[in-house]
């Protein structure tokens, strides 16, 4: 189990570094998918309880997901203008501007 969860987190960072922020939007928009899916399905099946609970459930982690998944593209966004600042800095204290 740990060895998934290992070889997960490597792949994870690994589309970060290599894909950026498509990798993180993509992932965003297929849980923003998988959330209208939900709530599709919720309209159908609203006359059993034991149903709508599951249902709700699912739709409860989709959203904490997709809230995950903002979050890490803002990190992302914030991380990339920081980069971009510091190179700025440099070259503006190299007198390259």
């Amino acid at each position: 189990m740990f060895g998934l969860l290992r070889v997960a987190n490597w792949l994870d960072q690994w589309l970060k570094e290599r894909v950026g922020w498509p990798y993180n939007t993509l992932l965003g928009l297929a849980l923003g998918l998988g959330i209208s899916t939900t709530v599709k399905t919720i309209a159908v099946d609203i006359g059993s309880p034991k149903q709508l609970a599951t249902l709700g459930i699912a739709l409860a982690f989709q959203t904490a997901l997709l809230i995950n998944q903002l979050a890490q593209l803002y990190q992302f966004r914030e991380e990339r203008r920081a980069r971009r600042a510091a190179r700025k800095s440099a070259r503006a204290q190299s007198g390259h501007a």
